[in-house]
C-alpha cells in the first residue's frame, strides 16, 4: 500500500516548471492550486532525473485546469519517464521529507512538518510508515519483496519489471534500476485510493502538501531528489449529510 501511494504522489502531476533545487519547503505562500512534481536534485552526478509524470482524474467533477488528488478516490496515471544515469550501488538510502499547510481565516497559511505516521495494513515488508520517515536501504527492502511463482516457488520478477523489458533473472534493484531512460506512453493505470484506513484519512486530512523524496549512497552522497506539491481534497458523497473532517467521519 505505502510503496503504490508514494509513487502515486509522486507521479500525480506533473508540468514543466522553474522549480528546482533551490525550492524552499514548508514555506508556501499562496494556495496549490495544481499537483507538480519537479526534480530538486542540486547534485550534477546523481543517479535519477528529471520524473516526468501525467494523469487524469475520474472525477466528474474535478476542474480540468486544476490537478488535486481527492480522497478517497481514484486517478489515471497515463504515461511517465524517468531517466537513471548510473548504476546502483548498494546501499541506496531513502527517507521522505513531507509538509502540511493549512490556510485560515484572512488567507494566513499555517504550515507543519509531518511525523512518520505508522500503517498498520501495509503490506509492503520494510515500508511502514508515511510522512517524514526514513526507510532505510531501498535495495534490501526490494528484496524482502521480491514476487515468488506460484507454480515452481521460486523469486520471480515485479510484473512492471517484466512489461520494461528487464529480464526475470535481473530483478534485484541493481536490474530493475539500470540505467536507462524508463518511460511508457498510454499506460493509463488506475490508482484506486477508495478504500483507505481511517488513520491514514487522518493523517491525509485535506490541506495542501509538499513532499522530498530522498535518495542517498552510503557517504550521504545524493542519488535522488524528487519534489511533489499536491492539494488534497475531501471527497464530499453528494447524496451523504456526513463527510470526514480531518480524517474523521463527521
Amino acid at each position: 500500500m505505502l510503496i503504490v501511494l508514494l509513487s502515486t504522489l509522486a507521479l500525480v502531476g506533473a508540468q514543466h516548471t522553474h522549480y528546482d533545487e533551490h525550492y524552499v519547503f514548508g514555506n508556501l505562500h499562496q494556495p496549490i492550486d495544481t499537483a507538480v512534481v519537479f526534480d530538486c536534485g542540486s547534485n550534477p552526478n546523481r543517479a535519477i532525473k528529471n520524473p516526468k509524470f501525467t494523469f487524469q482524474s475520474t472525477d466528474p467533477n474535478a476542474d480540468p485546469n486544476q490537478q488535486s488528488l481527492t480522497l478517497p478516490g481514484s486517478f489515471i496515471l497515463q504515461d511517465f519517464e524517468i531517466e537513471v544515469t548510473k548504476p546502483i550501488v548498494r546501499p541506496f538510502y531513502g527517507k521522505v521529507e513531507a509538509w502540511r499547510t493549512i490556510w485560515l481565516l484572512g488567507g494566513a497559511s499555517s504550515s507543519v512538518q509531518l511525523g512518520c505516521f505508522g500503517l498498520t495494513t501495509d503490506n509492503v515488508v520494510g515500508l511502514d510508515g508515511l510522512g517524514t520517515c526514513e526507510y532505510g536501504d531501498l535495495c534490501s527492502i526490494l528484496d524482502l519483496n521480491t514476487p515468488v511463482d506460484d507454480v515452481t516457488g521460486q523469486l520471480t520478477c515485479f510484473l512492471e519489471a517484466l512489461n520494461f523489458g528487464i529480464p526475470a533473472d535481473q530483478c534485484t534493484c541493481e536490474g530493475i534500476i539500470a540505467p536507462k531512460v524508463y518511460s511508457t506512453e498510454g499506460y493509463n493505470r488506475l490508482i484506486d485510493f477508495s478504500d483507505l484506513e481511517s488513520g491514514l484519512l487522518t493523517f491525509l486530512a485535506e490541506g495542501d502538501y509538499e513532499f522530498k523524496l530522498i535518495a542517498e549512497d552510503a557517504s550521504g552522497n545524493e542519488e535522488a531528489c524528487i519534489g511533489i506539491r499536491v492539494p488534497i481534497k475531501e471527497y464530499v458523497d453528494p447524496n451523504d449529510t456526513g463527510g470526514w473532517l480531518f480524517g474523521r467521519r463527521r
